[in-house]
């Protein structure tokens, strides 16, 4: 993996190369060591490792500028199981995810703009699409482990 472009090798022939790029592309796998307040950071200058707050900065600073605009935002994670999506919208412990961190911003900024007699509401939903099935992650009502419908209109989309 090299910045934006990631290179797989086929493990049965090395000839056989593919490269692939993204916006943005992270290495998270190795190249890290804890510290004693339990934060994943990178072992070296030259490490490869993508920490929390790098991530949120490239990717969770733009949708957070675009909601305390006033703008309706999405962060959508897309993989496959096992592949990272929960640990870097969520995060664990002492390793905050995109989510998290944009929630203490937002409510930051709300706090500091508090003065000037503004309102702000917030909303979020936090929704799964697992094996086809839509689930409400954020519902206490145990029936959603069923899966939400999913209905489409002409003039509102999908919802």
């Amino acid at each position: 993996m090299n910045d934006n472009v990631t290179e797989i090798i086929n493990p049965e022939d090395a000839t056989d190369k593919k490269a692939f790029s993204f916006d943005y592309s992270y290495w998270s796998h190795d190249g890290f060591i804890v510290n004693k307040k339990g934060f994943c950071i990178p072992d070296g200058p030259s490490s490869r490792y993508a920490s929390q707050e790098t991530i949120f900065n490239d990717l969770g600073s733009g949708i957070l500028n675009n909601a305390f605009s006033g703008y309706n935002c999405s962060l959508f994670a897309y993989g496959q199981t096992g592949s990272g999506k929960s640990y870097s919208v969520v995060g664990y412990g002492e390793n905050k995810g995109i989510v998290p961190i944009a929630c203490e911003r937002l409510f930051e900024k709300i706090a500091q703009n508090k003065e000037n007699n503004k309102d702000f509401q917030v909303t979020i939903s936090v929704l799964e699409i697992y094996n086809e099935k839509v689930r409400d992650l954020l519902s206490s009502n145990p029936k959603g482990l069923a899966g939400l419908p999913v209905r489409q209109s002409a003039g509102e989309g999908f919802f």
